[in-house]
């Protein structure tokens, strides 16, 4: 028996085009379904990820770059002293100005444990004359007096950068009053006494230093 069927030529060839719509139709579908799947993927991470940023409390600011930096602060001064020596002790110290008549203006300052004789302080090494003879140099140092407006000397770091003495006495009259603080006095009444003691700014700055770095405490002095 004949089981073998026989097809035309015309329905072999639709055959093979039904055939090839089928496969362009399906691999149609599956591109459909990857671009679908890869754009909701794509939406969800979009979703999901949270854009954070500081947030400002009033009065603060967020800098753009570099060490944090307190506001209102100001840099140390710089300075320099006429130097007769360092000692280990205030008391070493304090004998060696009392041996030398020449140092009856000169004061003690202390900085990280040691004592330091001075005699003047300059905004630059040429308000004074030093000299190999004497055994004295200029030292440069710094001033870091910032906690002074706590004491009530705020002014001070002013005072420290004049350049003329009627312009430092100016302060022994600003605020006088019955209203003044009793701290803004104090450092007049300072003002009042070291320009009466001497009309030298070198030594007016070197007095106030002395007050303010042994006493009170308000002036770091490093270098």
């Amino acid at each position: 028996m004949n089981f073998k069927k026989k097809y035309s030529k015309v329905t072999v060839l639709a055959a093979m085009i039904h055939g090839v719509i089928i496969g362009i139709a399906a691999v149609a579908i599956v591109g459909f379904i990857i671009v679908g799947t890869s754009s909701k993927s794509k939406q969800q991470a979009a979703d999901n990820e949270v854009v954070t940023k500081p947030v400002e409390k009033p009065g603060e600011t967020t800098p753009t770059s570099g060490p944090d930096v307190a506001i209102g602060t100001e840099p140390p001064l710089k300075l320099f002293a006429k130097q007769h020596g360092v000692f280990s002790s205030a008391e070493s110290a304090a004998l060696f100005i009392a041996e030398d008549p020449n140092l009856s203006k000169a004061s003690v300052i202390e900085s990280q444990g040691q004592f330091y004789v001075w005699s003047a302080v300059g905004l630059d090494g040429s308000e004074f004359e030093v000299s190999e003879a004497e055994g004295t140099f200029r030292k440069p140092f710094n001033a870091d007096t910032s906690a002074c407006s706590a004491v009530g000397a705020g002014k001070l770091r002013k005072t420290l950068t004049e350049t003329a003495l009627s312009q430092i006495k100016t302060l022994t009259v600003e605020g006088a009053g019955d209203s003044e603080d009793a701290k803004a006095a104090e450092f007049r009444k300072h003002i009042i006494a070291v320009t009466a003691f001497t009309s030298d700014l070198t030594i007016v700055r070197l007095k106030l230093l002395s007050h303010y770095t042994n006493k009170d405490g308000c002036v770091k002095i490093g270098f």
